[in-house]
């Protein structure tokens, strides 16, 4: 994968919606991207609490616990971002960070789907 690649995809398509892009393989991690208002400090204080949670999601164990083939990707919506995580391997993907805005039909879809739960 070509890491300059999918950041000029991730530009063009989300634009300023487009929060942040980081690559992990083992211990290493890359920051691809990283928009001007997010903080680096605080990004980089709690990526690794985020990657331990989305790292186990490449495991064959995982996989398995779902009887549809191969997991591509995971999505994550909360209020002030979207998390895509894409496992490449073990111990080995790239995080995807996006403004909410980018999926609004996604959001109202599920926000719809909320109301009903808890109604």
């Amino acid at each position: 994968m070509d890491p300059i690649d999918l950041v000029r995809f991730l530009q063009h398509k989300a634009r300023e919606y487009h929060r942040g892009t980081v690559q992990y393989d083992g211990s290493e991690i890359d920051i691809l991207y990283l928009r001007d208002d997010i903080r680096e400090e605080r990004l980089l204080s709690q990526i690794d609490r985020i990657l331990k949670r989305l790292r186990p999601e490449a495991t064959s164990k995982e996989e398995r616990s779902f009887p549809f083939g191969d997991m591509h990707a995971t999505v994550r919506i909360f209020d002030e971002a979207i998390i895509l995580h894409f496992p490449t391997g073990t111990d080995k993907g790239t995080v995807v960070s996006l403004a909410p805005e980018t999926a609004r039909n996604l959001n109202t879809f599920i926000g719809e789907c909320i109301r009903r739960i808890r109604s």
